[in-house]
């Protein structure tokens, strides 16, 4: 399993704040490193079908980026959220991306 993936593991159920976005870990991605969240406390949403008729009803999610605005550190709000020594990790994993 890839570095990233079994460092972000652990979030799979725990609920995380991203801004002003407040959701439950569902999924993780590797590439790009993102976490795929579902919205607490929101109204369900329709789900729709390719003709775009309704077919049922669910909560919103979203894909969240693990990483800051510049693509080149981990995001500082999940960077409080983590243990110290994974936050670091995780950061200095993205730098090597970017060499």
């Amino acid at each position: 399993m890839n570095t990233i993936l079994r460092l972000l593991e652990p979030l799979i159920g725990r609920e995380i704040q991203i801004g002003e976005n407040r959701g439950t870990v569902i999924e993780i991605h590797d590439d790009p490193p993102s976490l795929i969240m579902r919205a607490e406390n929101s109204p369900d949403a329709f789900q729709v079908d390719y003709f775009g008729r309704p077919r049922s009803m669910t909560q919103p999610t979203w894909t969240q980026p693990i990483t800051a605005e510049s693509g080149r550190s981990l995001h500082p709000d999940l960077q409080r959220q983590l243990p110290i020594e994974t936050a670091r990790t995780l950061d200095e994993l993205i730098k090597s991306r970017q060499a």
